[in-house]
Formats: C-alpha cells, sequence, structure tokens
C-alpha cells in the first residue's frame, strides 16, 4: 500500500472512529448469542451490519461537530476539522456505509429487520443532530443501542427471553452513563462555552479557570446509573433468571466495584486533564461491557472470548493510527 492510500486509509478509519469499532459493531451479536445462534457465517453478516451502523452513528457525529471540534486544540486535528477529508467526501462515505447495510441486511434477514436495522440509524442521526440542541437525548443514543440488540435477537427469533430485556436494560444504562456522564465531563471544556443543551452542561457541569466544577446533583445522577446498571447485572443472578458459576460471579462483583472506583476518581477531579478522563470513560466503557459476554456465558460457554474483542480493537486502531496506547487524539 502506498504512503498516499495509506494516509487516506487511516484518516477514515479515525473518522469512523476505529478505537470503539469492535465494540459497537459486536452490539447485534449479543442479541443473536442471547437467542441461542451459533451459525458463524451468521454471527459474521451480524458483525458487518453492526459495523455498518457504527461507521454511520459516528462519522456523522463527527460530521455534525466540526465546527465545535475547531475550537479545540483536543479534536481540531481530527479529519474534518484538520481538512484532511473534505465534508462533501465524509457524506458520501457515510450515505455509502448506510446504504450498503441496508442491502446486507435486506438480502440477509428481509425487510422486517431492515426497518429495525433503520429505527435504530434513526434514533442515532437524531442523537447526532440534537444531542447539543435538546437536552436528554442521550436516552434516544442509548435507545438506539437497545433496538440493535433487539435487531440481533429478531434476527433469531421474536419470541425473546428474559436475558434478551436484560441486555436490552444494560445497554441502556451503559450508554446512557457514557454519554450523560462520561460524555458530560469529557465536554465540559467547551459544551458550556457554545452553550450546549447537554443534560450535564444544563446540571452545571462546566470548566472555570481550569476548575472542574461538578454539581452534587450530577454526581448522585452518575451512582444512581451505576447502582442501576449493578442491580441489573445481579438481581436476574439473585432470583434464578440467570445461572452462573461462582467464581463468574465473583468476577462480575470485581467488574462493577472496580467501575465505582473509577467513577468516583473521575467525579473528583479537580483540574481538566483530558487525556486522564479519555482514559477514564475507556474504563468505565470497557468494565461495562465486561458484564455482557460473562452473562451471556449462561447460554453460550464460548462467549466469553468476546471479552478480547474490545481490547484488541482499541489496542490495535491506537498502535496502528496512532502509534501509541495512551489515545492521543480520540474522543
Amino acid at each position: 500500500m502506498n504512503t498516499s492510500l495509506k494516509k487516506t486509509v487511516f484518516e477514515y478509519a479515525k473518522l469512523s472512529s476505529a478505537h470503539f469499532i469492535f465494540l459497537t459493531s459486536i452490539i447485534p451479536l449479543t442479541g443473536a448469542i442471547a437467542m441461542g445462534e451459533k451459525n458463524l457465517f451468521l454471527l459474521t453478516i451480524l458483525f458487518l451490519i453492526g459495523l455498518s451502523a457504527h461507521v454511520v452513528g459516528f462519522a456523522f457525529n463527527h460530521y455534525i461537530d466540526i465546527e465545535v471540534d475547531r475550537l479545540m486544540a483536543a479534536t481540531n486535528k481530527r479529519p474534518l476539522p484538520s481538512g484532511s477529508i473534505s465534508k462533501r467526501n465524509a457524506l458520501l462515505y457515510i450515505v455509502l456505509v448506510f446504504l450498503l447495510g441496508c442491502l446486507l441486511t435486506l438480502y440477509v434477514y428481509g425487510v422486517l429487520l431492515l426497518l429495525l436495522y433503520l429505527l435504530g440509524i434513526l434514533l442515532a442521526i437524531l442523537y447526532d443532530v440534537y444531542s447539543k440542541r435538546i437536552t436528554g437525548m442521550d436516552f434516544i443514543l442509548a435507545a438506539s443501542v437497545m433496538v440493535g440488540v433487539l435487531f440481533g435477537a429478531a434476527t433469531v427469533s421474536f419470541h425473546f427471553t428474559y436475558l434478551i430485556g436484560i441486555l436490552c436494560v444494560l445497554a441502556f444504562l451503559q450508554t446512557l452513563n457514557l454519554n450523560l456522564i462520561a460524555g458530560g465531563m469529557k465536554d465540559a471544556d467547551h459544551d458550556y462555552l457554545i452553550k450546549s443543551q447537554h443534560l450535564s452542561t444544563r446540571l452545571g457541569v462546566r470548566l472555570e479557570q481550569n476548575i472542574l466544577r461538578v454539581p452534587r446533583s450530577f454526581h448522585i445522577i452518575a451512582y444512581l446509573l451505576g447502582v442501576c446498571y449493578t442491580l441489573g447485572v445481579f438481581l436476574p443472578i439473585v432470583f434464578g433468571i440467570i445461572h452462573l458459576h461462582d467464581l463468574l460471579i465473583l468476577l462480575l462483583l470485581l467488574f462493577n466495584v472496580f467501575f465505582f472506583v473509577v467513577t468516583y476518581k473521575m467525579l473528583h477531579l479537580h483540574s481538566f486533564r483530558r487525556q486522564e478522563i479519555r482514559a477514564y470513560v475507556v474504563l468505565q466503557y470497557t468494565i461495562n461491557w465486561c458484564n455482557i459476554p460473562i452473562l451471556l456465558m449462561s447460554v453460550a460457554p464460548l462467549a466469553g472470548f468476546l471479552l478480547l474483542y474490545p481490547i484488541i480493537g482499541l489496542v490495535a486502531s491506537n498502535i496502528i493510527l496512532y502509534r501509541t496506547i495512551s489515545r492521543p487524539q480520540v474522543l
């Protein structure tokens, strides 16, 4: 691959937020695996459909936020504000990937599943367009991810199990936490400057003379979301809906305790250090995700290997695109 082509591919990978590509692309797989899908070909197709949804959602978010990204030194090197990809080419790329996702879904799964795929995409696009204009759009994005789980499950059957309901709740809460809490902290340096209507800004999260102001109400919501997520993980085990080995239950407990430790450290930052906040965001999202493969092991023991996917994607994208593991220019 010549240097020019290699650079172009890398820039489109950055536009697609490749650091999370494995994590969000396997959302439909979790629903299908929970319903008993074992066909590797169909699981691969689901991964590709999830990949298309990921690219459309994240790349379009970059497209919408181009002017905001130009304001900050930490984001103005992204492909669109830096000019390495033009707005026209970015939009063509997004539309092409969207059409490929639609065609693949229609060909393999039919019209009904295509409508469900389109619903998930529509919700993600609504979030991208209105996230800083209308308060509470984080709930719309969380619903989009929940639709992704339902989509994967529906490729097997519309007779959803209790496990699917649990996964939907966890997916909703995980996404809400990532965008409302972690995202609110990450964007505290500029959201209030552009008068963003994001709920975190409305609650008072802001940066003043490099002092991070995080009100008590925001702390309460962050811990409440964490408690709800933890209850969503353990109540099905307590009531016998999900059966796991004691060692796996202990592992779940450790993951959730670690999550609260990370949340506490992030909420109690006094100065705004984007690199440190990025690390906490990644840790939160990864820890939350690690619960899902373990719960899936109750119906598919090999699902535990899904624990490795986000780590592989994150490390590989950092090394290939940024020649580091410290995430210098993403998020």
